[in-house]
C-alpha cells in the first residue's frame, strides 16, 4: 500500500491587505489550495482501492481453504476460514471500516504434528571413566595348598611309598611285623610364570584408571598361567610337575552312577589312602551338572551345600575351586594340605620399565607381571583324578 504524502506548501504565503497583496493575490493563492485538495483526494481514493483489492483477495483464499476443509479437521478444530466466515468484523473489513480483523483460535493445529524420536535428536552421550575389571574366578588352585616363602631356586624334598603292614605278635618271640619305606629323593625347581603388554606413557598419564585395569588383567592371567602349570603342567623343559599328572586315578566308578555319586566316592578314595579330602577342583560345565542332578522325578539332588560359610561352591561338605583348566568332564578330589607344597620364591608383581628395544625414545613402556615359585608332590596317593561317565 502506498504511504500519503503528509508534506504541504504554505497555501498563503502573503497576509491580505499586505503591501503586495490585493484581490488577485488571494485568488491566486486559492487557486493553488484547490489543486492540493484534489491531487490529496486522488491519493487516497487510489490507495483506499488498492487495499479493497487486497482484502477481497485474502477473504476469497480463506473461504477456498474452508471450503476445502469442509469447516474443520478430523479432530473437530475448526478451521481459520470457518471462524472468519462466522467473524462480525467481517462486514466491517469488507466495507474498509477496519483495516485488520484479529480472530482468537483456540486448540488450533498448523498440519500434521511431526512425532519427535532419539533419531531426529542428538543427544550429548555421557561417557563413564571407570574401567571395570575382569570377572575372574573367586578362589585359585593355590588356595588349596600350604604355601612357604623361599630363597632357593630349587626345593628338594623325599617322597616315600610305604609297603608292608602292622600286625599283632601271635607268640612272644616271634619275629614282629616288619613294613618297608621307599623313599626317594626329588627335586622341583623354582620356576618363571610371566605376562606383559606395551602401552605409551600418554595414555597411562592421561587416564587413571588405565593404570589399575592393565594391573588387573595381567594378574589375572598370571593366575589361569599358574593353576595351568599347578595342575597340568607336564615337568619337562621349564614346566612345573603339576598335580593332576601324578595324581591317582579313580577307580571306584559303579555302573548308573551319577556325577554327584562319582564325587562322593572318590571321596571315599582320598578316606581309603589315609587322606582328608580339603578340596574339589572341576570344570564350570562339571559343577552346573552336579548342581542340575535330579531323581527320576525331576526333584533336585540336595545331597550337598551349595556353599560353605566362606560364600565358596561346596559338594559333599568340600570346598570346590572352579577352574577352566579341567576339561569339562575331569574332576580332581584330594588332600591337598598334605598331598603338595607350593613354594613362593616371589610373589606376583607388576613392574614398569622402558629398557625395551626402542621404547624409551618412542615414550612405550612395558609392563610386566611375574611370579616364581615351586611345586613339590611328595604323596600323590591322596590325589585322585578322574572323569564323569555319561
Amino acid at each position: 500500500m502506498k504511504t500519503q504524502n503528509t508534506n504541504t506548501t504554505p497555501l498563503l504565503t502573503k497576509s491580505y491587505g499586505d503591501q503586495h497583496g490585493g484581490a488577485g493575490d488571494v485568488a491566486q493563492a486559492i487557486t493553488e489550495l484547490t489543486k492540493s485538495a484534489n491531487a490529496r483526494i486522488d491519493a487516497t481514493a487510489a490507495e483506499l482501492k488498492e487495499f479493497k483489492q487486497e482484502t477481497s483477495a485474502q477473504i476469497m483464499e480463506l473461504e477456498q481453504k474452508g471450503a476445502r476443509r469442509q469447516g474443520g479437521d478430523d479432530s473437530g478444530t475448526p478451521s481459520v476460514s470457518s471462524l472468519v466466515l462466522k467473524s462480525d468484523g467481517l462486514s466491517m473489513l469488507r466495507d474498509s471500516s477496519i483495516k485488520n480483523l484479529r480472530i482468537s483460535v483456540k486448540g488450533f493445529e498448523l498440519g500434521q504434528k511431526a512425532t519427535v524420536t532419539s533419531s531426529a535428536v542428538r543427544v550429548q552421550a555421557a561417557r563413564d571413566t571407570e574401567i571395570y575389571g575382569t570377572m575372574g574366578r573367586r578362589t585359585a588352585v593355590r588356595d588349596l595348598l600350604i604355601t612357604r616363602p623361599t630363597t632357593a631356586a630349587s626345593i628338594e624334598y623325599l617322597k616315600g611309598v610305604r609297603t608292608g603292614a602292622a600286625a599283632v605278635q601271635v607268640v612272644e618271640g616271634d619275629t614282629k611285623s616288619e613294613i618297608g619305606l621307599n623313599i626317594a629323593l626329588e627335586s622341583a625347581p623354582v620356576r618363571t610364570i610371566a605376562v606383559w603388554i606395551p602401552a605409551s606413557r600418554q595414555a597411562l598419564d592421561d587416564e587413571v584408571m588405565l593404570a589399575d585395569y592393565i594391573d588387573t588383567e595381567l594378574r589375572d592371567a598370571l593366575q589361569l598361567a599358574e593353576d595351568a602349570q599347578l595342575l597340568k603342567g607336564t615337568g619337562t623343559g621349564a614346566n612345573i610337575m603339576g598335580m593332576w599328572t601324578v595324581a591317582t586315578g579313580y577307580i571306584r566308578h559303579v555302573t548308573g552312577d551319577t556325577p554327584s555319586d562319582t564325587l562322593r566316592r572318590a571321596i571315599t578314595q582320598v578316606q581309603l589312602a589315609r587322606g582328608v579330602a580339603t578340596g574339589i577342583v572341576i570344570n564350570p560345565i562339571g559343577l552346573e551338572r552336579l548342581e542340575l542332578d535330579k531323581d527320576k522325578e525331576g526333584r533336585y539332588q540336595f545331597s550337598y551345600n551349595v556353599t560353605d560359610d566362606n560364600g565358596r561352591a561346596s559338594v559333599w561338605r568340600v570346598p570346590v575351586v572352579v577352574t577352566d583348566v579341567m576339561g569339562e568332564t575331569e574332576f580332581m578330589v584330594g588332600d591337598f594340605a598334605r598331598a603338595a607344597r607350593l613354594y613362593d620364591r616371589q610373589q606376583a608383581t607388576v613392574e614398569i620399565a622402558t629398557q625395551h628395544a626402542d621404547y624409551f625414545t618412542r615414550n612405550l613402556l612395558a609392563i610386566l607381571a611375574e611370579e616364581r615359585l615351586a611345586l613339590t608332590v611328595n604323596r600323590p596317593e591322596v590325589l585322585i583324578k578322574g572323569v564323569f561317565l555319561p
